[in-house]
């Protein structure tokens, strides 16, 4: 459903009210399975699979530094990037939710996002 259809059907929220959702992001959150490589990767290996998203978005090569300076804060400025690069909306207290109890949820995510847009 689109924003507009979803305030239209609560009649306590205003009409201008832009409620977020997760559309901007082509990959879902939960969609790990979608590509099991990078499901693997992102179970075993999150710190593997962040730097590799964050070299891909700076359009450059990864390096071991990367991947030794991985933390769940990565993949925070990693989604702000991603959605800075992609002209999504900023959510920050939904994305500070999803990065701090789904971390290696959405470093999948993330990782799917940036590999399906740069092709």
């Amino acid at each position: 459903a689109s924003n507009s259809a979803i305030v239209g059907m609560c009649r306590f929220v205003p009409k201008n009210l832009h409620i977020h959702t997760m559309a901007e992001f082509d990959a879902g959150l939960f969609g790990c399975f979608d590509d099991i490589m990078i499901c693997l990767q992102g179970f075993f290996v999150p710190c593997f699979l962040s730097a590799h998203t964050k070299a891909k978005l700076d359009e450059r090569e990864c390096h071991l530094c990367d991947c030794c300076c991985y933390n769940f804060n990565v993949e925070w400025f990693n989604r702000q990037q991603i959605r800075s690069k992609y002209g999504m909306d900023f959510n920050f207290i939904m994305d500070c939710v999803f990065v701090t109890f789904c971390t290696n949820c959405v470093a999948c995510q993330q990782s799917r996002e940036v590999n399906e847009r740069s092709g």
